[in-house]
């Protein structure tokens, strides 16, 4: 069996079989993994997130992905982190107590307080994104289908209000028609 082996081998210009004592090759060996392309749903999900921050940084909000902190001093939000783990954050909140006016949050959760209306909508989205993104790793449910139709409604919403806000258009009103003369059967007019 193992002759058999060696002149196939011999036969397809693969050299000599391999026997147990001989390591095999890495089969992973110069294989490089190709970046996973973003689909439909991921796009869509940049467009509307690139539109939610776009009113961020109109209302002077900060637009990096991660955590953030206010100091009490200068009220402006300080990035911390891209990523924070509960202990790390436990840890930040013993450092800078929210009772000395220090307050903690991630970018997405910067817009829920603000007196704007655009801005609380922007903030709902980052929200929604941001929970779908983390669902599409795990089963998807029938409440994530009605985040998603939810999300591209205000997003349709915001996005409106914002080409509206942005547009040079003005309306006015029309003039108001001007009197006809009439004139009578004779050819005269009155």
């Amino acid at each position: 069996m193992a002759r058999r082996l060696s002149r196939l081998s011999a036969l397809f210009g693969r050299g000599r079989a391999a026997s147990p004592e001989t390591p095999l090759s890495d089969p992973f060996a110069g294989f490089e993994p190709q970046p996973i392309e973003a689909d439909a749903v991921d796009q869509a999900l940049d467009e509307i997130e690139q539109g939610a921050l776009s009113v961020y940084a109109a209302a002077g909000l900060p637009t990096r992905l991660g955590h953030y902190r206010r100091d009490p001093q200068d009220g402006r939000w300080a990035f911390v982190a891209a990523r924070l783990t509960p202990e790390e954050r436990f840890q930040l909140a013993l450092d800078h107590p929210p009772e000395d006016g220090w307050r903690f949050a991630r970018l997405q959760d910067l817009g829920l307080r603000e007196t704007r209306e655009d801005v609380r909508r922007a903030a709902r989205l980052l929200n929604d994104i941001a929970d779908l993104r983390a669902a599409r790793h795990g089963p998807l449910t029938r409440e994530h289908l009605l985040v998603a139709l939810e999300l591209g409604g205000a997003w349709r919403a915001l996005r409106d209000a914002q080409a509206i806000r942005d547009s040079r258009l003005t309306l006015t009103p029309a003039a108001p028609p001007k009197a006809r003369r009439t004139r009578d059967k004779r050819g005269g007019s009155h």
